[in-house]
C-alpha cells in the first residue's frame, strides 16, 4: 500500500504513471513505481503509456 501522501493513484487508473518511482536502474534498462508497475527506460524516456 502507498505511503506517499497524496497517495499515488492505482495501477489502473488513467495517471498510474504519476506514481511515484521506487527502484530506478538505467544501466539495466528499467525502474519500478509505487504501485509495483516495471517499466523499461526507453518507453519511460518517450513517456509511452503501457
Amino acid at each position: 500500500m502507498c505511503q506517499h501522501q497524496p497517495q499515488c493513484p492505482p495501477p489502473e487508473s488513467a495517471d498510474r504513471e504519476a506514481a511515484h518511482v521506487t527502484a530506478h536502474r538505467p544501466e539495466q534498462g528499467w525502474r519500478v513505481n509505487c504501485t509495483n508497475r516495471s517499466r523499461g527506460t526507453a518507453a519511460y524516456r518517450q513517456g509511452v503509456g503501457e
